[in-house]
């Protein structure tokens, strides 16, 4: 099968990340701990020059523009850890006009591949800027380190597509949004196929399992900047999750309630939910509703609201806004996901 590349990849090579970072000169870091303080304690063999260290957790937007204006003098700005990290680290960069080098330590988010920066506004997401990073750093040692639900949960951002296509085919046959388009929407199904091929790969979290999901994120982030959307992997299962998050204040891992998410939005589309449902358990990622935290009130209330969700924050158009969801269909989703294996935290 061949590779598909829309767009402009980022950057990224396999490297030691301690020998990168002794490399940059004088470095801002935003982490999740862990796994920083492990592994700072062994960074001073390398020399690296830490001005300072950023504990990411909070991405509130006046959070975020007050660790931006706090002064030090790393002339580079890395993200080191998962979502938060990267995020942070995009959005510090890009308040500052620095250069952005990025070192995921996991693989459950894509969020070190795309160049859109996500905040939150009183728990809302919102996307406030782009910025391109100088490298992604992919240290296979280090990433394979880390406990493999957080590897496996990196499923998600591409089983996305499944219910991201579905839901962009729905609203450009209803002439609402982005209209089609074939090339994009084939790279998605080829996401597919190629996860589909890989999943041994996932669950083992080995090499190959790394590379395939970070060469996919690679792909996605260059498509999405390409077209200025992300329709082809980005639909009623990533809103959804931000709807339930804002409602709840919970913040389960991204690729875990993604995954979730497109097994329960795939039954109410009616999309072959059984392929989302036998990817998730043969990749070994958690996504039992019951493992996440996720309840049947929870989740049929923000199913039921989800339309008025994504209308009030500008989302775009899918199956919940072009063919109503009865709390009948709720309740099914809801059933079917009780399918997904439980899956221990470790």
């Amino acid at each position: 099968m061949s590779t598909a590349v829309i767009g402009e990849p980022f950057r990224c090579e396999e490297h030691a990340a301690a020998d990168v970072l002794a490399d940059l000169g004088p470095v801002t870091i935003c982490v999740n701990d862990p796994p920083w303080s492990a592994f700072a304690a062994d960074l001073g063999r390398g020399h690296a020059d830490v001005r300072r260290v950023i504990h990411a957790g909070v991405m509130e937007h006046d959070h975020l523009r007050a660790l931006a204006a706090e002064p030090d003098d790393g002339e580079v700005v890395v993200g080191f850890g998962g979502g938060t990290a990267l995020d942070t680290a995009k959005y510090v960069a890009w308040e500052r006009g620095a250069p952005l080098v990025q070192i995921p330590t996991i693989t459950s988010v894509d969020a070190g591949f795309t160049d859109a920066i996500g905040v939150r506004v009183g728990g809302r997401v919102r996307y406030v800027g782009s910025i391109v990073p100088r490298l992604v750093v992919v240290d296979l040692p280090l990433v394979r380190a880390a406990p493999a639900r957080l590897n496996r949960a990196g499923i998600g951002d591409v089983l996305s597509c499944h219910t991201g296509l579905h839901d962009w085919a729905l609203a450009a046959a209803a002439g609402e949004g982005h209209p089609w388009d074939a090339t994009l929407a084939a790279l998605g199904e080829q996401l597919l196929g190629e996860l589909e091929a890989a999943i041994g790969d996932v669950r083992e979290v080995s090499d190959a399992g790394v590379r395939f999901l970070t060469g996919a994120y690679r792909r996605i982030g260059a498509a999405c900047a390409a077209a200025g959307h992300s329709r082809f992997e980005e639909g009623s299962e990533h809103f959804w999750a931000y709807a339930y998050e804002h409602a709840t204040g919970a913040h389960p891992v991204h690729g875990e309630i993604i995954s979730f998410a497109v097994c329960a939005l795939a039954h109410v589309q009616g999309n072959d939910p059984e392929r989302a449902l036998d990817l998730v358990r043969r990749s070994g990622a958690r996504a039992h509703p019951a493992d996440l935290g996720i309840t049947r009130d929870d989740f049929v209330r923000t199913l039921l609201g989800l339309s008025a969700y994504a209308r009030a924050e500008g989302l775009d158009v899918g199956v919940a806004d072009l063919r109503p969801i009865t709390p009948a269909r709720a309740d099914a989703a809801w059933a079917f996901t009780d399918r997904l294996p439980r899956v221990p935290e470790g």
